[in-house]
């Protein structure tokens, strides 16, 4: 009786769990290191990609190089050079990524000759508690999650991870603090299934299916959740619905059960 008295209320901090009775909290690491993606766009030339103001260049003479050959060629010039950052080959043949070395450090990547840079993995140093995190399939670490940048990452059943959960055992959770939340590289508690609190950049319903902010600007936060899609910058979160109503910043219960 108490909880429900509590989850008609909904006057919880956001992370804060609505029902400790009935949920599902794993364990993840805050693995935010930026990721971005470099592009080919033709075979034979002369490419260039810049890293914090410094030039790699392959293929100067624009011999017959293949797409592929041109990506071999810039992440062994990558990795040889000084730049805080490792390069690996990407999701096609004529792809390849730069992941920041140091989690929560940035790194400004230009595609200056013949490609293109786009962010995957945006520079977090710290995970606010009650946001949406997604299982980060570039580290090669089972247990590692960053906050969601592309839509597919909020859609796809597999890939949401859960709501970041608040705890006081932080030095950062103080009332007052900046940068509250979870410190690049530190353990992560995740709710998978239950109820927790959450603040909603618009109004929300009970009953509303929850949108997931995955593009951010100016004053918006990754990972947080609104009733609509904001035009294109939020997709519907599955398996979820709101429990209680909230008018724009307000706090709202959230019932999540991912698979």
């Amino acid at each position: 009786m108490q909880t429900e008295v509590l989850t008609s209320m909904a006057i919880g901090l956001p992370g804060q769990l609505a029902d400790i009775s009935n949920c599902q909290i794993d364990s993840y690491v805050n693995g935010s290191k930026q990721l971005d993606e470099v592009t080919i766009t033709a075979a034979d030339a002369a490419t260039t990609v810049t890293i914090n103001g410094t030039a790699f260049t392959v293929n100067v003479a624009a011999a017959a190089k293949t797409k592929a050959e041109l990506v071999a060629l810039l992440i062994a010039a990558i990795n040889a050079g000084t730049q805080p950052v490792m390069a690996s080959e990407g999701s096609a043949t004529d792809k390849m990524y730069i992941r920041a070395d140091v989690h929560g450090t940035a790194f400004t990547a230009v595609g200056t000759t013949n490609c293109t840079v786009a962010h995957v993995v945006l520079n977090e140093a710290t995970i606010p508690f009650g946001v949406l995190v997604v299982q980060d399939k570039w580290s090669g670490l089972d247990k590692t999650a960053h906050l969601p940048s592309l839509t597919a990452e909020i859609t796809t059943a597999s890939v949401p991870l859960g709501v970041t959960v608040h705890t006081q055992a932080l030095e950062q959770a103080i009332a007052g603090a900046t940068n509250v939340g979870y410190p690049a590289f530190s353990s992560m508690s995740v709710l998978r299934r239950g109820r927790i609190y959450v603040q909603v950049e618009n109004a929300v319903k009970a009953g509303d299916v929850p949108y997931v902010r995955f593009s951010a600007g100016v004053g918006e936060q990754l990972g947080s959740f609104r009733s609509d899609a904001d035009t294109a910058d939020a997709s519907i979160l599955p398996y979820s619905r709101f429990v209680t109503s909230a008018g724009a910043g307000g706090i709202a219960i959230l019932e999540v059960n991912l698979p």
